[in-house]
């Protein structure tokens, strides 16, 4: 079975706007594990009302799980089909490593040295998420399995990406308007305190182990419209395009050259904003952002032509339900 994870990339030789140097970001690029069996999401009980913590440099949400063996902060990344934790972790927590050859697993991303990557697994020890709500007992992941990978651009202070095998367990959400993450049971009590109007639901469908959504574009022309599948990514922090979506969108301005080092080394993208991009609602986008377009080995494993990320995701409230059939997010 093939799977897909995404990690942070730090940006470098952002190009200058009107005389200032462009607000530095932390994108996410992916990697892509295209042979070998995704690793398990462990086993999750009780539920969570956290303070929103954001990576460092970016919006992508982080979770500070506490464990006998030490602190483990990790991504929540809706693009992980497998969830990874760095070396320095492994480490530091005293974990027992199991070394995989090119046979076990194959890798490929951003940039030109997958092949180089050493690669390996360990089981973490048991995962709290404290505080609690009311008499819930707090969130505990236990069992989960997570690759082990050199990736020098995970944000400061982060070890590692929480995916999908951890995700699909339990609802979700993140409430930038009231500064928090609520998950599983907790993430329903969020729910049935929400007051009207309701909220935009949107349909997500499973491919290649991660949750694809539809992204609605419009072109140069107000009466051209486009309609793609587009990766639902947590864990990305811009919003990312292959150069043929681009091609068909409403430029508002000049394309401006950036490197970004990946997983697997640096790659040359182009940054620009758009007009006219939304989600899937019935309604016609008129959303302005700025995406990164790029070559990604992503697209075309997956068939979308978008990364959806947090240039979209940071300022709505989000109610994740990969644990139903069919998954979707109902947004804020």
């Amino acid at each position: 079975m093939k799977g897909l994870f995404s990690l942070a990339l730090l940006s470098l030789c952002l190009p200058s706007v009107g005389g200032a140097l462009a607000s530095p970001r932390t994108p996410i690029g992916a990697l892509i594990q295209d042979r070998g069996q995704p690793l398990h999401g462990g086993t999750i009980t009780g539920g969570s009302q956290v303070p929103l913590e954001r990576a460092e440099g970016g919006d992508t949400p982080v979770l500070s799980f506490t464990s006998d063996q030490g602190p483990v902060r990790l991504l929540l990344d809706t693009g992980a089909a497998s969830s990874m934790v760095s070396p320095a972790l492994a480490r530091r927590l005293g974990l027992s490593i199991r070394s995989l050859s090119k046979e076990d697993v194959s890798l490929a991303g951003g940039g030109a040295d997958c092949e180089a990557l050493p690669v390996s697994s360990a089981r973490l020890p048991d995962l709290l998420l404290p505080p609690s709500v009311g008499h819930v007992p707090p969130l505990r992941l236990q069992g989960l399995e997570a690759f082990v990978i050199p990736v020098a651009a995970l944000p400061k202070g982060v070890d590692g990406v929480l995916g999908v095998p951890s995700l699909r367990r339990v609802p979700f959400v993140v409430d930038p308007s009231r500064q928090g993450i609520w998950m599983g049971t907790a993430a329903r009590r969020w729910w049935q305190s929400m007051p009207g109007p309701p909220p935009q639901r949107i349909p997500l469908v499973w491919r290649r182990g991660v949750p694809l959504v539809r992204l609605v574009a419009r072109g140069p022309s107000v009466a051209e419209t486009t309609t793609v599948d587009a990766l639902a990514d947590t864990g990305a922090e811009g919003l990312f395009v292959t150069p043929f979506l681009a091609s068909r969108l409403a430029a508002l301005g000049p394309r401006r050259p950036a490197r970004l080092v990946g997983v697997c080394g640096p790659q040359e993208v182009v940054r620009q904003r758009f007009n006219g991009i939304g989600l899937e609602s019935g309604n016609s986008p008129s959303q302005s952002v700025e995406a990164i377009v790029t070559v990604n080995p992503v697209f075309p494993l997956l068939g979308v032509e978008a990364i959806v990320g947090q240039e979209l995701l940071r300022t709505r409230r989000q109610l994740w339900r990969l644990d139903v059939d069919p998954p979707r997010i109902e947004l804020w």
